[in-house]
């Protein structure tokens, strides 16, 4: 799979591209991990950005650990998703696996942003999950947030859809 979702012009040479990764993680009872920022009521699943010198696959055990507090194994890759969008300053490449749990859980290793956003973990089935970020409501502080929010939904979706057809 290969997607792109565009808002907006596409971007210039200047612009700053970020590369990250994105997981869906499910637990033995095929559940998946969604991400719950309390103070704008949003939801979305966990990822991040590459670090220098790391791999993707690498990046994603990572960030599930510190996001959801959970050791995962990669079942598959999902694919890549590129975002851009000139107007909110967006340009992003997402390579996406799906995961699941491995052992017990463990401690978040949330930054202090993350903490004051008053993110949790929240396990749902995947059509369940991907009902809740299709009918999210935006209530984005400013225009720039709401778009990216608008992105990351959209991304979201794409997984969620993508994850469920691979588990049919």
């Amino acid at each position: 799979m290969q997607k792109r979702i565009v808002l907006g012009e596409a971007f210039g040479d200047d612009a700053k591209q970020y590369k990250s990764v994105r997981i869906v993680l499910l637990d033995d009872k095929n559940r998946v991990a969604l991400l719950h920022i309390g103070v704008i009521d949003f939801y979305t699943l966990p990822g991040g950005t590459i670090d220098e010198g790391e791999t993707p696959e690498q990046a994603a055990v990572r960030e599930t650990k510190e996001e959801t507090g959970y050791d995962s194994e990669i079942i598959c890759r999902l694919g890549i998703i590129e975002e851009s969008s000139k107007m909110y300053d967006w340009n992003g490449v997402n390579t996406c696996f799906m995961a699941r749990v491995k052992g017990g859980k463990g401690r978040q290793n949330l930054t202090q942003r993350e903490v004051d956003e008053g993110i949790n973990v929240q396990w749902h089935g995947l059509h369940e999950a991907l009902k809740i970020i299709t009918n999210q409501k935006i209530d984005a502080r400013d225009e720039k947030e709401a778009g990216r929010d608008e992105i990351t939904r959209q991304r979201d979706i794409i997984l969620l859809n993508e994850a469920i057809r691979l588990q049919a």
